[in-house]
């Protein structure tokens, strides 16, 4: 009868993401990846196996990812303070002295015995299909069904559509809802998922929706009263729209985006929230970084804040396609941006780290080192401006202009006079 007088009392353990390399991530969500199979997050190198193999979602359930000996090891490296191969791409952020994605994790506030514990997911991301209406430059067909066809031809690439949210799926995730605090939606165009909008209307139904929040990511092209109403519904909504330029330049980076019809449904759902800690339905921007843009950065940001004054902006900085990466660019060519971006960027657009990595964040990236040859990037544009009919030279003149001296001498890619 005594027992409980006398029985320890559990102290809270508190982690600090500046002194250890420990994730939250893999202890409280699982990814479903557009072309069906799983991962621990976005930034994860490699895809979830059990047993020594790979499982997608037209044979292994979502659950069984959740399961998997892979997922339990790397629970286990964390525990232990070990750094996982798969976790690369934030080891090699934190070298260059950048809040890794892992750093994120701290902000959901994860009860200790679900690290202990992890019988379920609290949060699912969620890439219902690579079902789009883009083509985007930084994207491929295992994302977008409309990069199928010039994969194929340029690569031989044998992409296909994937439809992952499969009537399996379907029940376990609608099993776990009770559980939820938040489910992300990814793509293909997540607004443009049947099985996305399904789920929705599921938890508003149940009245989950209510301690459920949701993140998405929205190219900006679809827009209706329906996903208004539903939103409305939901704990908070925070809606990130994937914009990396503006104007032609934007077309050209996101072939089959028509800019003006962006911007006026950007304007219509911020009408419906805005961009606080306050509003319910959270707008920003997240602006994929690489060769194409980044010079550009100072007329985004006058466009930005003539039009949209205030709302945050989060970079996401390119690894794949690897030609594309603003770390190849020449040592030069670096120094001019680097100090462009400090001169024009940072004098015009009042940024806080909280919502987004700083201009002297960019450049740190920026300014880190890979050695493959920049000659990639002008093969790489080349290729895909012959086979859609585009040309960087005259969409990109001043950008190009500065690295024209690059060009190797078999490459084709003149301005027109």
């Amino acid at each position: 009868m005594f027992g409980n007088l006398f029985k320890k009392k559990e102290v809270p353990v508190t982690r600090d993401p500046a002194k250890t390399d420990f994730c939250y991530y893999p202890f409280f969500q699982v990814l479903l990846s557009a072309d069906g199979k799983y991962m621990p997050c976005s930034h994860h190198d490699n895809f979830i196996t059990h047993e020594g193999k790979e499982i997608t979602a037209d044979k292994y359930s979502i659950e069984e990812a959740w399961n998997s000996d892979y997922m339990q090891t790397l629970r286990e490296d964390f525990h232990n303070n070990k750094r996982n191969k798969g976790c690369n791409q934030c080891w090699k952020e934190q070298a260059l002295g950048l809040k890794p994605m892992r750093y994120d994790s701290y902000g959901y506030n994860i009860p200790e015995t679900q690290v202990k514990k992890p019988e379920q997911p609290m949060r699912v991301e969620i890439n219902a299909s690579n079902v789009c209406n883009l083509r985007c430059r930084i994207c491929w067909s295992n994302a977008s069904t409309r990069w199928i066809k010039e994969a194929k031809e340029l690569y031989g690439d044998n992409g296909e559509v994937h439809y992952n949210m499969t009537a399996e799926n379907q029940h376990i995730i609608r099993g776990w809802v009770p559980h939820f605090t938040q489910i992300g939606f990814f793509g293909g165009e997540p607004l443009m998922s049947e099985e996305n909008i399904e789920l929705m209307r599921y938890c508003v139904q149940t009245g989950h929706s209510k301690h459920i929040s949701l993140l998405i990511n929205t190219n900006g092209t679809v827009y209706t009263d329906e996903l208004v109403s539903l939103f409305k519904q939901f704990k908070n909504v925070f809606l990130n729209f994937s914009i990396d330029d503006i104007g032609a330049r934007f077309e050209y980076q996101r072939s089959g985006g028509r800019w003006p019809e962006v911007v006026e449904n950007m304007k219509k759902y911020i009408a419906h929230g805005g961009f606080t800690g306050d509003d319910q339905l959270q707008c920003k921007i997240c602006c994929s970084v690489t060769s194409m843009n980044i010079f550009y950065f100072p007329e985004y940001f006058e466009f930005m804040n003539e039009h949209f004054p205030g709302l945050p902006v989060f970079w996401n900085l390119v690894y794949n396609p690897y030609q594309l990466s603003i770390q190849l660019l020449p040592e030069e060519i670096k120094t001019q941006i680097a100090e462009r971006l400090k001169r024009s960027v940072q004098a015009t657009y009042q940024m806080e780290e909280l919502r987004t990595k700083t201009i002297g964040n960019l450049i740190s990236y920026l300014n880190g080192k890979d050695e493959r040859d920049f000659s990639e990037f002008f093969r790489h544009i080349t290729r895909h401006d012959k086979f859609r009919l585009e040309s960087f030279a005259e969409t990109f003149p001043e950008f190009y202009q500065l690295i024209e001296k690059y060009k190797p001498e078999d490459v084709k890619m003149e301005l027109s006079v």
